[in-house]
């Protein structure tokens, strides 16, 4: 918000163009219609289903509304609605919601902004753009080739909550067990409209299955259609082999050939669609092992979605008759093994607080997962670490283990997280080794040097002490 009002500052004596991106539900909206409260403003949703004329004349009705133009007045073109907002439009916030849709309802209103950006710079004027299609929305303004490229001045991107803001937002919703508060965020990740719905069907401090199913599994639950009406405004009629792709990533195929035998497609043929979902629906993310740029894994960045994919995509026909008691018997059991792999992002999120506030053994400058391989008897076996931490300049490495388990043997996962890190050929021979394992509780923990514990007392003391 303080951003924003600087932007407006500076928009008192010139023209001040903003781009806001994020994903669908991270609260962009939201925070905009906050913003201009109180102030001259014109709100725009570029509607994709709409045609140009449909479009244009519901602008029109709205500069009707707020007197810029009289009742008689008539906008027959883009050219002339642009001309009139910023002649008479002085001093204004203008926003636009879901701009990139003018490429599927007119593209020509980016050559006619961009010649009226130009030919208006002096004019005190805050224009606020908002996109949700994040590689699409990128482009618009970041590629060299486009109308747009060069004319935004202010730039934000609207990420969802971290784990200790979604922390504070579920105590304040009246959860006290760290637990429980964990599992919700696993499904529901960082997205303010989910909490902001726990608090409207007032589920304050309900357990995790009863949010689940109120929310998203009972018949008319307010947010059954959540995910099938994200999907289908991102990917509007292309959507089948999208699913198809996400459907296996959930259910654990992160490797390009293990997805391409799934969906029944070459290699060389599905790499375009899964860059498109990482880099223009921001919807999968590419990891790769520190020491094999090669190696290349995908994964789901959208709790719910990939939540949604797990245990209702392919019981869709349970979920339509409203056989809500198969579905919820189903999360109920395996649960806890989705959860398992969410609790790997849990634990990455607690460490970056941990190194923000400079409590580990070193300052980390890298963190992520890794794999690679091993030979036993001549036979290639997989290898896999949670998690390893670097900094790179003193050559120092922490390997981590993530086990969302009571009652965990520390000694134990230490000495296997030991024998795996042989295999992590980072800096080998010049480093210096530290070992950390995360887990539900531990029997019995062990005090040596270069390892450190943490259990679910210690996350909830160090990203609930605060709040």
């Amino acid at each position: 918000m303080q951003t924003l009002e600087r932007y407006h500052k500076l928009s008192q004596k010139q023209l001040m163009t903003v781009a806001i991106s994020g994903l669908r539900r991270v609260g962009k909206t939201t925070l905009v219609k906050e913003f201009i409260k109180n102030k001259k403003a014109l709100y725009f949703f570029v509607y994709d289903s709409k045609t140009h004329i449909e479009l244009l004349r519901e602008f029109t009705e709205e500069l009707r509304n707020h007197k810029i133009i009289t009742k008689l007045e008539t906008i027959d073109s883009w050219k002339i609605f642009f001309d009139i907002l910023f002649q008479r439009g002085k001093n204004y916030v203008i926003v636009f919601d879901e701009f990139q849709n003018f490429y599927s309802v007119d593209k020509s209103v980016f050559s006619i902004l961009q010649r009226t950006c130009d030919e208006n710079k002096p004019v005190p004027l805050n224009l606020i753009i908002l996109g949700s299609l994040v590689g699409l929305f990128k482009n618009i303004f970041e590629n060299k080739k486009e109308p747009l490229y060069g004319r935004i001045a202010g730039k934000l991107h609207i990420r969802p909550f971290t784990l200790h803001y979604s922390l504070k937002t579920l105590q304040f919703l009246k959860y006290i067990e760290i637990e429980e508060m964990l599992k919700i965020y696993g499904v529901l990740g960082g997205f303010p409209k989910y909490y902001a719905t726990i608090e409207q069907f007032n589920l304050h401090n309900n357990n995790y299955l009863d949010v689940i199913e109120y929310l998203f599994i009972q018949e008319n639950a307010p947010l059954e259609v959540e995910v099938t009406t994200i999907l289908k405004q991102e990917f509007g009629k292309r959507s089948s082999l999208y699913y198809s792709i996400l459907h296996v990533i959930a259910i654990g195929k992160t490797k390009l050939n293990e997805i391409a035998n799934a969906v029944h497609m070459k290699e060389s043929s599905i790499t375009r669609h899964l860059l498109e979902l990482e880099n223009k629906f921001d919807l999968i993310k590419t990891l790769r092992p520190i020491d094999n740029k090669k190696n290349t894994r995908y994964y789901i960045s959208h709790p719910l979605i990939s939540f949604w994919f797990a245990f209702v995509y392919d019981k869709f026909s349970h979920y339509s008759l409203r056989d809500t008691k198969q579905i919820m018997d189903t999360i109920k059991k395996q649960f806890n093994t989705f959860f398992g792999l969410r609790f790997e992002e849990v634990c990455q999120d607690f460490l970056i607080e941990l190194n923000e506030k400079q409590k580990l053994s070193f300052q980390l400058d890298y963190l992520s997962k890794w794999w690679g391989t091993k030979r036993i008897d001549n036979e290639r076996q997989e290898v896999e670490i949670d998690l390893v931490g670097l900094n790179k300049k003193q050559r120092k490495i922490l390997f981590i283990e993530c086990k969302w388990k009571e009652n965990v043997n520390s000694s134990n996962i230490i000495r296997k997280l030991k024998e795996k890190s042989r295999h992590v050929q980072w800096k080998k021979n010049e480093r210096e080794e530290y070992f950390c394992v995360i887990a539900k509780s531990f029997t019995k923990r062990i005090e040596e040097k270069n390892i450190l514990l943490f259990d679910i007392k210690d996350l909830q003391k160090e990203m609930v002490r605060d709040i």
